[in-house]
C-alpha cells in the first residue's frame, strides 16, 4: 500500500491518497489497516482517497477492514473515498449490500477510438 499526503500550510487539512494493489486477503491486512488508519487519523488529514482499481481480489476480512475504516472516518469527521472501475472491491461490496454505505468514485478506463479516413485517389489516365 502506498500513501502520499499533499503539502498543507499550517492549519489546513488535506486529503491523503493511498493505493491498494493485487490480492487483498487476511495475510497482509495488519499492515494495510495500520497505514490506512494512520492516514485517516493524521492531524492534517480530512480523509483518504483509496484507489482500488488494481485490486485483483478481496476477501471478507478485507471488506471488514474497509467497513471499519469507513466507520472510523465518519466517527472522526473525515471521509473515506474508494476509487474503482467497477472491479472486485465494488462487486464484493455490492454482493454484500454494502455499496450504499461507501463513497465510491467509479473511473472508467479511457477508450481511445481512432477515426479512420479513407482517401480516394482519382485514377490518372
Amino acid at each position: 500500500m502506498s500513501s502520499a499526503a499533499q503539502y498543507a500550510p499550517s492549519g489546513r487539512r488535506v486529503e491523503r491518497h493511498s493505493t491498494w494493489t493485487g490480492d487483498i486477503s487476511w495475510r497482509h491486512l495488519s499492515q494495510r489497516r495500520e497505514a490506512l488508519f494512520d492516514d485517516l487519523e493524521a492531524a492534517d488529514s480530512c480523509g483518504v482517497s483509496l484507489d482500488v482499481r488494481t485490486v485483483t481480489s478481496i476477501d471478507r476480512p478485507g471488506i471488514a477492514l474497509l467497513i471499519g475504516a469507513n466507520y472510523r472516518a465518519g466517527a472522526t469527521g473525515r471521509r473515506l473515498v474508494l476509487i474503482d472501475s467497477n472491479g472486485p472491491v465494488t462487486k464484493a461490496l455490492a454482493r454484500m449490500n454494502l455499496l450504499g454505505n461507501f463513497l465510491v468514485t467509479q473511473i472508467t478506463p479511457a477508450t481511445c477510438t481512432a477515426t479512420r479516413r479513407s482517401s480516394r485517389l482519382s485514377p490518372t489516365a
